[in-house]
């Protein structure tokens, strides 16, 4: 029995009153509780992954700002060229390492 078919049921108990067509009311009082359990079901299903959806968006906020934050301290190849040039010295390798490295670190902690 649908909805349509148990409001029509209804409106005959209403009209007729009679002692038979209570088991239909009953009928229609355990579909409507068995509908309401669903529906209820249904509410909390779509919460729960309301609030999943949610977590996923603050998630992902999380990981754009993480790797904008990435993209920011990651030095092109032209400013690692530039920061060789002013750094390193052909009489010293080792020196001249060391001295550009710490050059490379502090441009890319400037970003």
């Amino acid at each position: 029995m649908n909805a349509n078919e148990l409001a029509d049921e209804l409106h005959k108990i209403y009209i007729q009153e009679a002692a038979e067509c209570w088991d239909v009311v009953e009928e229609a009082a355990t579909m409507l509780r068995q509908q309401q359990e669903k529906l209820t079901k249904y509410e909390l299903r779509h919460v729960a992954q309301r609030d999943r959806i949610a977590i996923l968006e603050m998630q992902h906020k999380q990981q754009q700002a993480e790797i904008e934050s990435l993209k920011a301290k990651t030095l092109t190849d032209e400013e690692i060229t530039e920061i060789f040039d002013t750094t390193f010295e052909v009489h010293d390798y080792q020196d001249s390492f060391i001295k550009f490295a710490r050059a490379i670190l502090r441009k890319a902690q400037e970003k």
